[in-house]
């Protein structure tokens, strides 16, 4: 088992690619602790993992204090953090900056490059005691390439690789490594929602823009994950990893 005994916080871990990063985690012999903003969505999974170890902190991720309250839980818990995860995202509006209300703006920023901020900073604060640590952060497609209609995410997503490369410099001579793993369009709760808006015309050219003919699936993208966590990758750090059909190489997108 790859991450036996390593303590990984996972954010956006109750569904989508978070859920199946937890998973493998756990399958790998990790102690994982997800944060998320419903208890009853931690509960639940935590049920059905039985008696892994598995631990659930409601946590609002755009909220600083909340943050350092649940990493203070966490090393009470486990005493340690040697993994982090930046999964949690959402996506309130496709529109131009014109349509764009300032209340979608915050929010997107809030939880997905905020949120990537408070929990990194906590993170990295316990990871530099122990001079090792692996985060993983979780952008999109989005943020290596240009769509229209996206300000809002664009924004958050192209941010948070700006993140990544930051912290990748300034805490590799504590041995913590920071990458940034891109997806190309995965079927999760989030993108089934968007395809069922989508006619059968524009449902077709958004499969077809990835060269590989289908979207993805949360198996696609957790392996690299876990890989990114394990010692394995113990000398990667700083990179930005497409990982999606072959989306990234196409023509430019309009969905």
């Amino acid at each position: 088992m790859r991450l036996k005994d390593k303590s990984i916080v996972v954010t956006g871990g109750t569904s989508g690619i978070g859920r199946q990063i937890v998973k493998d985690l756990l399958r790998e012999g990790a102690e994982v602790v997800m944060l998320s903003r419903s208890k009853t969505l931690l509960d639940d999974v935590i049920t059905e993992e039985g008696d892994k170890k598995v631990f659930g902190f409601q946590c609002d991720i755009s909220d600083g204090d909340q943050v350092q309250k649940s990493f203070g839980e966490l090393i009470d818990e486990l005493g340690k953090c040697d993994g982090l995860v930046n999964n949690a995202g959402i996506n309130p509006s496709r529109n131009n900056i014109l349509d764009t209300s300032f209340d979608d703006w915050a929010k997107t920023l809030n939880v997905n490059l905020t949120g990537a901020y408070h929990c990194s900073k906590a993170a990295i604060s316990l990871m530099k005691k122990n001079k090792s640590g692996s985060i993983v952060n979780i952008s999109s497609v989005t943020g290596i390439t240009s769509h229209e209609k996206r300000t809002a995410y664009m924004g958050s997503k192209w941010g948070m690789i700006g993140l990544s490369s930051s912290l990748a410099i300034d805490f590799a001579k504590d041995n913590i490594r920071v990458n940034t793993i891109c997806p190309g369009y995965v079927n999760t709760p989030l993108v089934s929602e968007y395809l069922s808006n989508l006619n059968d015309n524009e449902k077709e050219n958004l499969i077809n823009s990835h060269l590989m003919g289908r979207i993805g699936t949360p198996r696609d993208i957790s392996p690299i994950v876990t890989f990114l966590l394990s010692d394995e990758a113990s000398w990667i750090t700083g990179t930005v990893i497409p990982v999606d059909g072959g989306y990234s190489l196409g023509k430019s997108k309009l969905y």
